[in-house]
């Protein structure tokens, strides 16, 4: 019996080694054999039902410390191969094919598409993500306004390649954040989502004596229904949408009102809370955003530092904010993308209702849902001492 238990034991415990890398493995590659892409850039191809992909992946003999990209005598620090083909997988069989060392997306952080292929579908390329064995579910979406290979030419100031560039625009919250998982969990649901909208182009560089370089950042929002590209949003309606799926850090607002007097303030502190009730037959959603915030810049006008003047400024600092989430969810409806997935909240709380309308959603949400929006920021640092009005 003691035998026994032990091999049932060996039997449990052998699997488990297998999975984690431990015991025999029969796939072991060495480091120097790999190319490590760190982006993908996907367009539609010149000819008719093609793709385009081009990776980006670092030159190790080319990474020193402290060095940044296009050095003088050292060249980029990274290589950037691009082919066409039928379909994605094929595209990167052809690359492989020119390579001396086997792929490795285990490190790949973003991926970027070109609108013409957004606008496409992205089902393609999520299948290929979601197959690859090295890659991971938290590789970030992003779309480009045109050719997203222009994109890549952005000139890496403060870091030694693009894709940490475009990294780190999601890693610091400064726009919605959206990954490879929320994309497909969002589409099993039947929801839509939104990715980051990038912008591309030349801009001057002050440290090369104010030469004309290629430079991107970020727009807006792209909305996407069943994986298609079918709307964009400004920056400020984004922020707002930012806010509402509790993305976005710091965000920044000037307010004006009469007599040309205005004010800024910090967002120091910023969530939201969604809830849904049914009425006469069809869920009403209320998304309400709330926080806190200082005042970083009010000029000295005729108006002193009062709390009527505090309250003026979060009335108009509400309205503003309530208006950009209003408008953002009117584009959202009008082209059927549950953007906020305000359904799952309808499956969470009345899933016999779901059930009815979930085949449907997108055309159900576009006609049939009504979103009330509430916020509630308040001023928590006026800058100076509030002198309080004279009776």
């Amino acid at each position: 019996m003691p035998l026994l238990k032990w091999f049932n034991l060996f039997k449990l415990v052998l699997p488990l080694t297998l999975l984690t890398g431990c015991g025999f493995t029969m796939t072991k590659v060495e480091i120097n054999e790999q190319t490590f892409v760190f982006a993908m850039y996907v367009n539609k191809g010149q000819q008719k039902d093609t793709v385009e992909v081009t990776i980006s992946a670092p030159l190790p003999n080319r990474l020193t410390s402290g060095s940044q990209a296009g050095a003088q005598g050292g060249g980029d620090p990274y290589a950037m191969v691009t082919k066409t083909s039928s379909t994605v997988q094929d595209a990167l069989h052809l690359i492989q094919r020119d390579l001396s060392r086997r792929f490795d997306f285990s490190h790949t952080k973003v991926v970027i598409v070109g609108k013409s292929f957004a606008e496409a579908g992205l089902e393609e390329l999520t299948d290929w993500l979601q197959r690859e064995p090295t890659t991971n579910l938290n590789i970030y979406l992003m779309v480009a306004p045109g050719d997203a290979k222009k994109v890549a030419e952005l000139t890496p100031v403060f870091e030694q390649m693009p894709s940490e560039v475009l990294t780190r625009f999601a890693d610091q919250h400064n726009m919605i954040v959206t990954n490879l998982k929320d994309c497909l969990y969002a589409e099993s649901a039947n929801q839509g989502y939104a990715l980051n909208y990038l912008s591309a182009g030349l801009k001057p560089m002050v440290a090369d004596q104010e030469k004309l370089e290629p430079w991107a950042g970020i727009q807006g929002t792209a909305l996407f229904r069943h994986h298609k590209l079918v709307a964009t949003l400004p920056m400020k309606e984004s922020l707002a949408v930012s806010w509402g799926v509790n993305e976005v850090k710091g965000p920044m607002y000037t307010v004006h009102w009469s007599n040309g007097e205005k004010a800024s303030v910090f967002v120091i502190t910023s969530r939201s809370n969604k809830s849904v009730r049914m009425v006469s037959g069809h869920p009403v959603f209320t998304v309400k955003l709330s926080g806190t915030g200082d005042v970083i810049y009010k000029p000295k006008q005729r108006q002193f530092d009062t709390l009527h003047v505090k309250e003026l400024i979060e009335r108009e600092l509400n309205d503003q904010i309530a208006g950009h989430l209003r408008k953002a969810l009117h584009t959202s409806q009008r082209v059927g993308a549950d953007i906020l997935q305000l359904g799952m909240l309808v499956d969470w709380n009345y899933p016999d209702h779901w059930h009815k309308v979930r085949a449907n959603w997108p055309d159900y949400y576009k006609n049939e849902v009504e979103i009330q929006v509430v916020t509630d920021i308040k001023i928590r640092n006026f800058g100076s001492i509030l002198k309080m009005n004279p009776k």
